[in-house]
């Protein structure tokens, strides 16, 4: 009867470990590391990140959404091509194919306390109290105030939200975008992904937080 069991044993053990997500946030980690990354994506290992994406740094394009000096709202983007075609059909009617492409992403880096952060991914506490601010601002005006809070509503219908437990100090995935929303020293920032399923999405986005947390850039003194 042993003998039986064992393997199974073995078995349950290997699946755990497959499943297993780890991104454990070094001592030294801290905001300026992260505002590096942001304000020069130049900053970090190229083949690091293309290592990740599992494609040649040549073919590794990277792009910045928002030059913002508030660090908060840029967002960068690392696309590659996944060898997949896709077909657009023009206004005119036109069929073109077009190269597939897959990526990562970084941004929304901010400071806050982790009580904020869970708050905000925990339940749908902070978007209502987002929904009663736009709706009492005074400055906004009352169409697009309506309109926003609308958009915020639907949008809190379809988000889920869970928990990942070991990568940063708290951390949590959202679907249907497949993203991963961290939180670590008083920093929160989020991982965006673009991929062929979700399991591969969430596995990049937790390789991608721990280069984060592993290999800072050189910062200036």
């Amino acid at each position: 009867m042993r003998k039986a069991i064992f393997p199974v044993a073995v078995m349950l053990l290997l699946a755990c470990n497959d499943k297993q997500e780890s991104a454990v946030v070094p001592a030294t980690f801290e905001y300026r590391q992260l505002a590096a990354i942001m304000k020069d994506p130049k900053a970090i290992d190229r083949e690091r990140i293309a290592g990740i994406a599992g494609t040649e740094a040549t073919k590794l394009k990277t792009y910045q959404e928002n030059f913002s000096a508030d660090v908060s709202k840029r967002t960068i983007v690392f696309s590659w091509p996944n060898g997949e075609k896709k077909s657009v059909k023009t206004t005119g009617g036109k069929e073109l194919q077009l190269e597939g492409h897959s990526s990562l992403g970084l941004g929304f880096v901010k400071k806050t306390s982790e009580e904020n952060f869970r708050k905000k991914f925990a339940g749908k506490a902070s978007v209502q109290e987002e929904i009663n601010s736009i709706t009492k601002d005074e400055n906004i005006d009352a169409d697009i105030a309506i309109s926003e809070a609308r958009y915020l509503a639907e949008n809190a219908r379809l988000q889920q939200f869970e928990e990942v437990e070991n990568v940063g100090e708290a951390a949590y995935w959202e679907t249907p975008v497949n993203a991963l929303h961290v939180y670590a020293r008083g920093i929160s920032f989020t991982v965006t992904t673009n991929m062929e399923n979700e399991k591969e999405s969430r596995k990049k986005a937790v390789e991608l937080t721990k280069f984060i947390f592993s290999n800072p850039p050189k910062l200036s003194e």
